[in-house]
């Protein structure tokens, strides 16, 4: 009968034991988008249909960031939604160096309209000028 409450006891000390031990760490989803490169990450969804949301990224030459609100506006005879927002990254050069680069932006009634030194701006048409004066001239022709 000792020997039974000697194993009794024994289990129980191993159990004890077993229950003692550190337990794994709970999973940390914001463990694996920092490991992914993604130092931070929101949202936010209003009652009222307006939003924002962001994110960051860091790592050698992949630095970005993203930040947008929007809300819903009549527009028209609809509802649609106008927004705004930046955004930002690291570009090279043509020389290979790293270069940053931010545009803003709005979406609405207008369209979408974006400003930032990267966005391409038409040259100047060196024909323009004449164009318009021949127009103007034509138009001062013209005899009702």
């Amino acid at each position: 009968m000792r020997s039974r409450s000697s194993l009794q006891l024994v289990i129980a000390a191993l159990l004890a034991v077993a229950a003692a031990r550190p337990q794994d760490p709970a999973y940390d989803p914001a463990e694996e988008l920092r490991a992914a490169g993604i130092v931070r990450m929101d949202m936010v969804q209003n009652d009222d249909g307006s939003f924002q949301y962001g994110y960051e990224t860091a790592g050698e030459g992949q630095e970005s960031s993203q930040d947008v609100s929007g809300r819903p506006e009549q527009i028209g005879e609809e509802v649609g939604i106008v927004s705004q927002g930046i955004y930002s990254f690291v570009a090279k050069d043509e020389d290979g160096n790293d270069v940053p680069v931010t545009i803003t932006w709005r979406a609405g009634p207008e369209g979408v309209v974006m400003e930032g030194a990267a966005i391409p701006v038409a040259p100047e048409d060196p024909n323009k000028a004449a164009q318009d004066a021949a127009y103007a001239a034509a138009a001062s022709n013209i005899v009702l």
